[in-house]
């Protein structure tokens, strides 16, 4: 008969595998590199949580040792990483950060000469 635990793990492993499964759809769906962020950190985040916590089940001492690092190692690295995966995209692209404060030039042609 399954425990109760048993039953969080296999549920936890389904949306994990779940999220997986849809963030990796949106990454093959999204146009460019900073649209494919978003669903990037769908896959790591939540997703590989919810299957480490599911790898918790087993019990054992080294397993569930090995999943608490690997899911403090993912909280670190994946946003770090999205953030210069997106910095360098950012840079290449050659886009221009711009808070609103400068003017176009379109009033300069609305004004009357002289």
């Amino acid at each position: 008969m399954a425990t109760l635990l048993d039953v969080l793990a296999v549920a936890a492993l389904a949306l994990g595998l779940l999220l997986a499964t849809i963030g990796l759809y949106g990454l093959l769906r999204m146009p460019d590199l900073l649209s494919q962020l978003h669903p990037a950190g769908l896959v790591t985040g939540p997703a590989v949580i919810l299957i480490l916590f599911a790898s918790i089940a087993t019990g054992s001492t080294e397993t569930v040792t090995s999943a608490v690092l690997v899911a403090l190692f993912v909280l670190i690295t994946a946003p770090l990483s999205s953030h210069a995966i997106a910095q360098a995209a950012y840079q290449s692209e050659g886009l221009e950060q711009t808070d609103g404060s400068e003017d176009s030039g379109a009033e300069e042609d609305d004004r009357p000469a002289g």
